[in-house]
């Protein structure tokens, strides 16, 4: 706060310039303390006598006689300085030390809107500001002081944080974890625990982050972190940054070694940053996959056990795939790229059927014929019936199927596989059988022994659909997601199973599609209000001509905004065109060949084959698909094929 002078005016008595000298006397005599007055004129200061002023007057010889009776103007000292109230105390000690030397203890008249209001004494000015400069020099003391002591805490501080930064350091470079650091330009900090250079084999300080990712992930995978790395650095809310680094991968192979990837937001007012922390997990995973496959081997010896002619016939029909009906498609005379997407959507299927019962190894080996088949498909346009034919000749039946049939083997036997006795009994037999049932018995009865003749040669879909409940969970423990047993009501429905198995083996991909893709994690599910289990419903209904088979759950729904982006990356649709879609034609995208909105691929789904081949599967019997969704709530797929 600025000072100023108006704590220092005194209130001096006042003479008009028309009183004479023995009136100013008279005062001084009668006020011994008194040291001067001020003489104005019309209100306004015009000089000032000190009191040792005019006793040095009037002591002069004739001083008496010569000032006594005359006006008080011979007396006063008319140079007098003027200053307003409000003039600070700096500025009054500068207009001090410049007064006439003569003047040095006078007063100085203070003004309030130019009209006399007291005097400032100067020796008590000259000590009033020496007390100020003293408390100034103390407080500037004090202040000297407290900078000291602060300097020494924040050496000590440094001190110690430096010491604490070498140990978190030196804890950091033996905990067997790398941990890195990078901002919104993603270049890593050069603080980093040295377990990173022995992960990626090289230092990885001031290197962008994601230069570094191209070595070890695919360009989608790339794609996808710059994009959440661009919305966590430019958004601030801690759930929406969450989310987004969710969907970044937990597990990266690098330089042939598993490693797991946890990243965190790191928050700072100046400067946000992204921690990674990377945990070497090669023994844990390879314990991991040793367990997964030893329990994978129990389900196949339980399911060869329980189901033992759905594994017989899937191995016919793949042996039979293979050896003639590979071939007969190459000679089929159509045009290649057709011949390569029948055959994705064959090798897809029979790959999800292995699965499903239970036949793992198969079924990965099946997957690296996929690959196989993706990169032809890459040279789409340049593709020749002789890629095709070299790919196909390269494949060995037994092989694909070695590892499986020795688990089978050494577990139940080499007799397993050996054909058993069978009784051989015409369709056309079947039906005269069963029209000599609807003339026989009537009603209930009827209906009773019908089904009973159906269940020796016919296969039950609520059975098909059952055993779809143990895969299910498997893919749902591997998705990180809880799903209950399948719901299924409605109608007992047999039918003839050479018919209609390609598209109820068909159905595996709609299944997958509902593990992968509609139900959400719990943790989604549990933000939107629902049970953290997901649920699927079957229901089945026969009517006269025609069967209905509907799959549905209770998951997110098909987002209709994704399947839009993917369209128009892909050029299957320009942004006008997809405008005059509706939303049954934009739903009826995600049947296409070669379409699917996830951006990996993986040995469950992201080959854009799956639905396709349900939809082949359902048109080789003359049936057709309808799909109703509700973003957020349900997706429903409504088979409807032909009756039996």
């Amino acid at each position: 706060m600025i000072e100023t002078v108006a704590k220092l005016i005194q209130a001096v008595p006042t003479f008009s310039v028309s009183e004479n000298g023995c009136t100013i006397h008279q005062y001084f005599e009668q006020n011994k303390e008194a040291e001067g007055v001020v003489i104005i004129d019309n209100e306004k200061p015009v000089g000032i006598l000190m009191r040792n002023d005019l006793y040095q007057k009037i002591g002069r010889q004739f001083g008496y006689a010569l000032y006594m009776n005359r006006a008080v103007t011979l007396l006063m000292k008319p140079h007098i300085t003027c200053v307003d109230k409000n003039c600070e105390m700096a500025k009054l000690g500068f207009i001090a030390m410049n007064r006439n030397q003569e003047s040095i203890y006078d007063f100085i008249v203070i003004l309030e809107n130019q009209n006399y209001a007291g005097v400032v004494n100067i020796r008590e000015f000259l000590i009033e500001m020496s007390k100020t400069k003293e408390r100034e020099i103390k407080l500037l003391n004090k202040q000297q002081d407290i900078l000291t002591q602060r300097n020494e805490a924040e050496k000590r501080h440094r001190i110690e944080i430096e010491q604490k930064n070498e140990a978190i350091k030196n804890l950091l470079d033996h905990t067997g974890q790398g941990f890195l650091f990078f901002g919104r330009d993603l270049i890593i900090s050069e603080e980093y625990s040295r377990e990173c250079d022995k992960i990626f084999g090289f230092p990885v300080g001031k290197q962008h982050f994601l230069e570094i990712m191209k070595k070890f992930v695919d360009s989608d995978a790339i794609e996808m972190m710059e994009n959440v790395f661009i919305n966590v650095f430019g958004d601030n809310n801690k759930v929406k940054n969450r989310v987004y680094l969710s969907v970044l991968p937990t597990e990266i192979s690098i330089n042939d070694r598993y490693i797991q990837t946890e990243f965190k937001v790191i928050p700072n007012e100046i400067k946000k940053s992204i921690m990674l922390i990377l945990t070497d997990i090669t023994e844990k995973k390879a314990l991991e996959i040793k367990n997964a496959e030893e329990k994978n081997n129990i389900k196949l010896i339980v399911r060869a056990i329980s189901s033992k002619n759905e594994i017989t016939q899937a191995i016919e029909e793949l042996q039979q795939f293979v050896k003639e009906d590979a071939l007969t498609l190459l000679a089929s005379h159509q045009p290649p790229q057709l011949i390569l997407q029948h055959l994705f959507r064959v090798v897809h299927t029979m790959k999800g059927d292995f699965a499903l019962n239970s036949l793992h190894h198969t079924s990965l080996e099946l997957h690296r014929v996929e690959d196989a088949l993706s990169e032809l498909q890459k040279n789409n346009d340049t593709i020749n019936l002789a890629a095709i034919q070299a790919l196909l000749t390269q494949l060995d039946c037994e092989q694909l199927l070695a590892k499986d049939r020795l688990i089978i083997t050494e577990a139940l036997g080499r007799h397993y596989f050996e054909k058993e006795e069978v009784s051989a009994v015409s369709l056309q037999r079947i039906t005269d059988i069963k029209n000599k049932i609807k003339r026989e018995f009537q009603g209930a009865e009827q209906t009773a022994v019908l089904e009973l003749l159906e269940s020796l040669f016919y296969i039950n879909i609520k059975e098909v659909i059952k055993d779809y409940n143990e895969y299910i969970k498997g893919l749902a423990e591997r998705f990180g997601k809880n799903i209950g047993e399948i719901k299924i009501t409605g109608a007992d429905i047999f039918v003839n199973r050479e018919r209609y198995a390609n598209f109820i083996k068909s159905l595996v991909h709609v299944f997958r599609n509902i593990a992968d893709h509609g139900i959400e994690t719990p943790d989604e599910r549990f933000c939107s209000g629902k049970p953290e289990a997901g649920q699927i419903f079957c229901e089945l209904e026969k009517q006269e001509n025609q069967l209905l088979i509907c799959l549905a759950d209770d998951g997110r729904g098909v987002d209709l905004d994704a399947i839009r982006k993917k369209a128009i990356e892909k050029g299957i649709y320009s942004a006008t065109e997809m405008d005059e879609l509706t939303k049954e034609q934009i739903l009826a995208i995600i049947f296409r060949d070669d379409f699917s909105t996830k951006n990996t691929v993986d040995l469950y789904s992201g080959r854009g084959v799956g639905l396709a081949a349900v939809k082949a599967e359902i048109a080789a019997i003359g049936g057709k698909i309808e799909i109703a969704t509700e973003l957020g709530k349900y997706t429903r797929f409504k088979f409807i094929i032909p009756g039996p």
